[in-house]
């Protein structure tokens, strides 16, 4: 999990409650799970439709919610298509952008089993 999700943030997240209660963890999470297929689907469908400032957009919002909950492979490719989305790279963003799929659905399937754990 730790190439993943960088487990340092996670431990800082928990630290913030007095008594380690998860819930700002949790919650931060389940917006991610919620929120974080629909950002990679807008770059993907920004890039079918010529729609950079969609790309740029969407990868903007992935990459801070990505960051606040350490899964900075993610992070790193939402900035790389943000740069190359402003700049009007298409090959570039579309190669990232299939890059994103990948690490988005680990980082997910990462950010559920930390979900589940904490919620028991």
């Amino acid at each position: 999990m730790d190439q993943v999700l960088d487990m340092s943030v996670v431990e800082e997240l928990l630290s913030l409650s007095d008594d380690g209660d998860p819930e700002l963890l949790l919650d931060l999470i389940q917006m991610f799970l919620d929120d974080g297929p629909a950002k990679v689907q807008a770059v993907h469908e920004g890039l079918a439709t010529g729609d950079f400032d969609k790309v740029e957009r969407a990868a903007h919002s992935l990459k801070g919610s990505s960051g606040n909950l350490g899964a900075r492979l993610v992070q790193d490719t939402c900035e790389r298509i943000q740069l190359s989305s402003r700049a009007r790279r298409f090959d570039e963003s579309r190669d990232l952008a299939g890059r994103l799929r990948d690490q988005f659905a680990a980082a997910e399937t990462a950010l559920r089993h930390l979900h589940d754990a904490y919620k028991s």
